[in-house]
C-alpha cells in the first residue's frame, strides 16, 4: 500500500488539545499563546497553522520549538532565578 504525501503530512499535524499534552501545557494555556505570541514570558509560542476553524501544530514544528529551548539558562533552584523587575 503507498502512503500518499497528504496523508503523511496529516499524521504529523497535532490539534490544538494534542500538541498541549505534547508539549506538557494547558490547551487554555497554548490556545491564549496564539494570540499573546508568547508561551512563557519571554519565550515565543510555537508555530502553528489555520486550516478553516481549525488551529493545527506541525509535529516537526513542536520538536524545533522545544530544541530551541535549550537556549535558556538552566536554574538549580528557585533561588538563582531573578525575575524581571
Amino acid at each position: 500500500m503507498k502512503i500518499s504525501f497528504q496523508e503523511t503530512n496529516a499524521a504529523n499535524l497535532l490539534p490544538n488539545d494534542k500538541a498541549a499534552r505534547y508539549l506538557g501545557v494547558s490547551a487554555n494555556q497554548l490556545r491564549l499563546s496564539r494570540h499573546t505570541g508568547e508561551l512563557f514570558k519571554g519565550v515565543p509560542a510555537p508555530a502553528h497553522k489555520k486550516l478553516g476553524r481549525s488551529v493545527m501544530y506541525h509535529k516537526s514544528a513542536l520538536d524545533d520549538w522545544l530544541s530551541s529551548l535549550s537556549t535558556l539558562p538552566d536554574y538549580h533552584n528557585t533561588a538563582e532565578h531573578q525575575p524581571d523587575k
